[in-house]
């Protein structure tokens, strides 16, 4: 019998890009809103514009965790991680080429750092989440060999190290490990999921340590957010990102695993898609076109806002997912005529 992934995994795989695209929401869409309202000391006001802010961190900790859930358990050798380093590779640069080719008939002329992000988007880190992503997929085979013996007692010690140094570092400003948005961090979270995998097994106290981890860490994120707004009178707050984010997104992850396990075509078949929602949004031709349509300057109500917030989300994703089947479906036809140039 054919094995199929664990829907509730993919589900969360599609959660963890919605978290992402909101964060963007808030920060590309919302930015200038929040700006004006701390400028004039409207700080709760500015809290409540940000509101999808801190969600970025937890969606890419989650994205990274499921990763080391399904690979961390695996013997991935050399040319095993190579070929999926292209797979990726190639959707990014699918995506960079086809909108550098409509910005050079749209906009003249490109500068020249979009050019060669786009020309070279790993290289010259046109997407850092990305760079670090690839870099983490071709370590995968020395990282599941260095901790495919550790015991249980021996990983947690390891974890801890990591939290430490690339989870409370960074929030003190000490990146001799890991920035706080750095491949520290994308390692940091694959052997979360890798340990998961490894050792936690489905019952309902993991789901309620999870449940905890994720309300109480989550609550003190939007704490220490709102007042690090209030004294720093800035919006580009670091505290949502590192430890708290990370244990925010254990949190979820656990509850997620710890559900009855079942299949569903549907989420399944989205969430393959999900990564393209990320490499279309955060493109450098793409982001404050598309983000500058949604600032919804005629709303004031801001739970009103960011219920349009979300719901304009969640039509972008949608959006993007109909665009990634043609892309899908493109890459297909092309493996198919390699194939059969190869077998005439």
């Amino acid at each position: 019998m054919r094995k199929t992934r664990n829907s509730n995994i993919e589900l969360l795989r599609i959660i963890s890009m919605l978290f992402i695209t909101l964060h963007h929401f808030s920060l590309w869409a919302q930015g200038g809103r929040s700006d004006y309202l701390i400028a004039h000391n409207h700080l709760w006001s500015a809290f409540w514009s940000l509101f999808y802010l801190p969600l970025g961190d937890i969606g890419v900790y989650i994205f990274v965790m499921i990763s080391g859930f399904y690979l961390g358990i695996k013997n991935i050798s050399i040319k095993q991680s190579v070929k999926k380093t292209l797979k990726v590779y190639a959707e990014v640069y699918f995506y960079s080429i086809l909108f550098l080719i409509l910005a050079l008939n749209w906009q003249s002329p490109v500068k020249t750092n979009k050019l060669w992000q786009s020309v070279m988007p790993i290289t010259f880190n046109q997407y850092w989440f990305v760079s670090g992503y690839v870099v983490l997929m071709l370590l995968v085979p020395f990282i599941n060999q260095a901790v495919n013996k550790l015991t249980k007692r021996q990983f947690a010690y390891l974890l801890t190290v990591l939290v430490v140094i690339c989870g409370i570092f960074p929030l003190i400003n000490n990146t001799i490990a890991s920035q706080t948005v750095g491949l520290g961090i994308l390692i940091t979270a694959y052997l979360f999921g890798t340990f998961i995998a490894k050792f936690i097994h489905r019952n309902n106290w993991n789901y309620l340590i999870g449940l905890s981890l994720f309300v109480v860490n989550t609550i003190i994120i939007y704490i220490i957010m709102y007042y690090q707004i209030i004294l720093t009178k800035d919006r580009f707050t670091n505290i949502y990102t590192g430890i708290f984010a990370l244990l925010s997104a254990w949190g979820l992850f656990l509850i997620f695993i710890n559900l009855k396990p079942v299949f569903h075509v549907i989420f399944n078949q989205v969430a393959r898609h999900m990564f393209a929602v990320y490499l279309i949004t955060q493109n450098i031709f793409v982001l404050k076109q598309l983000w500058s349509n949604f600032h919804f300057k005629q709303i004031h109500d801001l739970t009103k806002l960011n219920l349009y917030g979300l719901g304009t989300v969640l039509l972008i994703m949608l959006g993007c997912y109909l665009i990634d089947i043609v892309r899908s479906a493109i890459f297909k036809l092309i493996s198919l005529i390699a194939k059969k140039s190869e077998n005439p």
